[in-house]
C-alpha cells in the first residue's frame, strides 16, 4: 500500500495563504501521482497536518470536503480510506485528470454550460411555488455567506435546486456528475471573485427569470452567468496549469 508519508508527497507551501481548496487539490493531486487505489489507507490526520504543513482546522474542513464528493470515505475510530463506493468520483478523476487541470476538464465546462441553460429554460416553465420558495432562500444563503466554501455550498445547492425544478432527472443526473468533478474549482472561483455581489446579482436575474415563467429568459441570464464564471474557472486552471 502507498502511504502519504512517501518522500514525493510534497508540503502544500505557505500555511498562511493556503485556502481549503488549495488542500483538496493537494491531496488529490498526490493520491492520483503516488499511484494510490480505492481502499488505500491515507495517513492520520496528524501526520498528515505534518506532511503538508497546514493547520489541523482547514485541513479538516478539506477532508470534510473530499468526504462530501465520494472521494474518501472517512470511518470514526479507524481512518480515512479512498473511496471503494461504486457513486466514488474517484476512478473519474484518476482515468480523466479533471482535477489537474487536463483538456477533459474544459470539456466538462462546455457540457455544464449547455445543461445548465437548458435545466434553466425548463425550470421556468414546470417550477412550482415550493421550488421558488427554496431558490430564493439559497439566495439569501448566499447573500449572508461568510467564507468562500459557505457561499460555494448555497452556490451549488441552488444550481442543483434549479435541475429538481426542471423535473428532468437524466439532465439532473448529468449536472451533478459534471459539479461533482468540478467542485474543488467552484471553490477557487469564488475566492478569486472580488466579492461576491456580481455572482449575486447573476443568480438572482436568474431566479427573476424562473419565477416569472420566461424560458427563454431564464436560458439567457444562466448562459451569461455560465460565461462569466467559466472565464474565472479556466483561469483557475490555468493557474493551476502554470
Amino acid at each position: 500500500m502507498i502511504a502519504l508519508s512517501d518522500p514525493v508527497f510534497p508540503a502544500v507551501g505557505d500555511a498562511r495563504r493556503t485556502s481549503v481548496a488549495d488542500i483538496v487539490q493537494h491531496v488529490v493531486q498526490s493520491t492520483v501521482s503516488l499511484g494510490m487505489k480505492p481502499g488505500d489507507k491515507l495517513p492520520p490526520e496528524r501526520r498528515l497536518v505534518e506532511l503538508l504543513g497546514v493547520g489541523r482546522s482547514p485541513l479538516r474542513e478539506a477532508l470534510k470536503c473530499l468526504d462530501i464528493i465520494g472521494f474518501i470515505d472517512i470511518r470514526p475510530g479507524d481512518g480515512t480510506y479512498l473511496s471503494t463506493a461504486p457513486n466514488s468520483i474517484l476512478p473519474q478523476v484518476v482515468s480523466w485528470g479533471v482535477l489537474l487541470g487536463t483538456r477533459e476538464a474544459d470539456e466538462l465546462i462546455e457540457a455544464r454550460y449547455y445543461t445548465e441553460v437548458a435545466l434553466a429554460s425548463l425550470a421556468a416553465e414546470r417550477r412550482s411555488e415550493a421550488d421558488l420558495a427554496e431558490l430564493e432562500a439559497l439566495l439569501v444563503s448566499m447573500e449572508g455567506a461568510e467564507s468562500p466554501e459557505a457561499f460555494a455550498s448555497a452556490d451549488n445547492a441552488f444550481h442543483l435546486a434549479i435541475a429538481r425544478a426542471a423535473a428532468n432527472s437524466a439532465l439532473s443526473a448529468i449536472l451533478l456528475n459534471i459539479k461533482s468533478l468540478l467542485a474543488v474549482w467552484v471553490v477557487r472561483v469564488v475566492e478569486r471573485a472580488q466579492g461576491n455581489e456580481a455572482l449575486i446579482a447573476q443568480h438572482r436575474a436568474v431566479f427573476e427569470a424562473i419565477r416569472a415563467g420566461d424560458a427563454q429568459a431564464a436560458g439567457t441570464t444562466m448562459g451569461a452567468h455560465i460565461h462569466e464564471v467559466t472565464e474565472m474557472l479556466r483561469a483557475t486552471l490555468d493557474d493551476a496549469a502554470a
